[in-house]
């Protein structure tokens, strides 16, 4: 059975960046049921003063807490970090989620859709690739603009056969 997934998005987000995001996940994964939770307030918790950026990590356990399905994705509109990392895109753990910031994204939805992509991939086991993929890591906006906004061959074969 596929599983479900809960987008939760936060308050800061442009409405016209998740257009339709619930439609065009659905063209990529298998999702059973999406459901989508605007309007999210995030925890002051996770907000680091000294860095004026999320704590992705942290964030990844409220986006847990507030998800009914199997699958939590929180999108937020302000600067992300994990520790040892400047800045993140997106950030996934298997048993929690996902979170991806818009923040360096540039407002533009499809690449918005790219994190996304990448960062679920992550929950449906793939690691980091070296070929064209949506699954190549990015250190830079530069970087994350020229890869691929889909899966190489590899992936999708890994991706497919996968049992969440």
């Amino acid at each position: 059975m596929s599983p479900d997934l809960t987008i939760l998005v936060d308050s800061k987000v442009s409405p016209s960046l998740i257009k339709n995001i619930d439609q065009l996940l659905l063209e990529v994964f298998s999702f059973n049921n999406i459901v989508l939770v605007e309007s999210i307030l995030l925890p002051h918790s996770c907000w680091d003063k000294s860095r004026h950026q999320y704590n992705a990590s942290c964030l990844l356990s409220f986006a847990k807490s507030k998800a009914s399905n199997e699958i939590a994705a929180l999108i937020i509109a302000t600067d992300a970090y994990v520790p040892g990392l400047n800045f993140v895109f997106g950030v996934a753990a298997r048993d929690q989620g996902i979170v991806v910031s818009t923040f360096r994204l540039e407002n533009d939805p499809e690449f918005l859709l790219k994190e996304i992509t990448h960062e679920l991939g992550h929950i449906f086991g793939l690691t980091h690739c070296s070929l064209p993929c949506v699954m190549t890591f990015s250190n830079s906006v530069w970087e994350a603009r020229m890869k691929s906004n889909i899966f190489c061959e590899k992936c999708w074969d890994k991706i497919s056969q996968e049992k969440y």
